[in-house]
């Protein structure tokens, strides 16, 4: 080992006895320590920031769909909040008359309830023939100078709609109708009509005939702000027990199952009197259109053993089996059906499940020709 000479002790020895020298030294290493924790506190204080900024842009990115829609309906509150569209179907008056007196029933109790802002525009959509065109604009006629509802009609010609739809729903009409013919179509319309109607209708309210209406309509478009960001649809649940009985095959392979079960808890299927439709969502949903495209709806009706007769209510029942968040449950006051025929059917110990309605009623149903209850 080398040597230290004499020349290095005498100096060492010389810096280790300087005072000044040792107090500037100790000084040295408590600042050296010093800035050490203040790297470490301040490189902790980055990763908590870091980990802060991660966690918030998670919470973000969950929630850019429903940022999305409100976005969405923050520039239609703009643009278009002031607009309100209903639609009726109003077809084939000259072979069954008793639909003039429904459509009557319906138009002058919606009026008589009605009250919008002054801003605001009531616009009606009849999908009509010429024998409709002329009643309806004889009805109309009594409710033009409405106090509280600025009115705008619509006229569709069933004929022309049932030839754009046609093409769409040709592959369901077999498992929910009784035709094929294009004619038909028409009834298959709130399935496909977001692909019907303008673009700049951004939402749309399908009512039947057979309604009375007890509430003010305007109400009915509150019911859209409890949709979720997957909505696209808005029924209330059939109040018989049609879908316990269609489904039987599917039921009696899956004890247990809740299709075709009464509420709460069981998949009752929907009814299809009141339909609230956000044309929007439906425009820009790929899996929805692209269900309509593939024929998917094959897959579930083999599933399920599906064959039904009611339209697009059987479609809308059958999707919602598997696809439950595209749909919204309306309460059943906005839909309150009175049809009781499958009672007397072998369902008498669990039709009440079905029927029963709790609340202030706001529309009623006289499905299959019930008559409404006295005001």
């Amino acid at each position: 080992m080398p040597q230290t000479s004499l020349r290095e002790e005498r100096l060492f020895f010389s810096v280790i006895n300087n005072k000044p020298l040792q107090i500037l030294l100790f000084l040295l290493t408590l600042s050296s320590v010093a800035m050490f924790y203040m790297f470490v506190g301040s490189n902790e204080s980055f990763l908590t920031e870091t980990d802060a900024l991660r966690e918030k842009d998670r919470v973000v990115k969950e929630k850019r769909a429903d940022t999305a829609y409100v976005d969405q309906a923050m520039k239609h509150a703009d643009e278009f909040n002031n607009d309100y569209h209903i639609l009726f179907m109003f077809t084939k008056v000259s072979q069954n008359p008793s639909l003039h007196k429904k459509l009557k029933t319906v138009l002058d109790s919606m009026f008589e309830n009605a009250k919008f802002e002054p801003q605001e525009i009531l616009h009606l959509h009849f999908v009509t023939d010429d024998a409709g065109k002329a009643l309806i604009e004889d009805e109309l006629l009594h409710h033009e100078q409405h106090p509280d509802v600025h009115l705008q009609s619509h006229i569709h010609v069933a004929d022309d709609l049932a030839t754009k739809v046609h093409p769409i729903v040709e592959s369901m009409q077999k498992h929910f109708g009784n035709h094929n013919y294009f004619q038909d179509a028409i009834f298959f319309l709130s399935i496909a009509m977001h692909r019907i109607m303008p673009r700049n209708i951004h939402r749309m309210v399908q009512l039947d005939l057979d309604l009375r209406i007890d509430g003010n309509i305007r109400d009915l478009w509150d019911e859209f702000n409890y949709f979720k960001h997957t909505t696209l649809f808005g029924l209330a649940r059939e109040n018989q027990p049609v879908y316990r009985h269609l489904f039987w095959k599917h039921r009696k392979e899956n004890p247990g199952t809740k299709v075709g079960s009464p509420p709460p808890d069981g998949l009752t299927g929907f009814n299809s009197g009141v339909v609230l439709l956000d044309l929007d969502r439906i425009r820009g949903s790929e899996f929805y259109n692209d269900f309509l495209d593939s024929g998917k709806i094959e897959s579930l009706v083999n599933k399920y053993h599906f064959k039904g007769h009611l339209g697009d209510q059987d479609f809308f029942t059958l999707m919602s089996m598997d696809y439950p968040n595209l749909f919204y449950n309306l309460d059943c006051v906005w839909n309150r059906q009175l049809c009781q025929w499958w009672k007397g059917r072998g369902y008498e110990d669990i039709f009440d499940r079905y029927f029963t309605c709790n609340g202030d009623v706001k529309i009623w149903h006289g499905n299959c020709n019930t008559p409404f209850p006295e005001e």
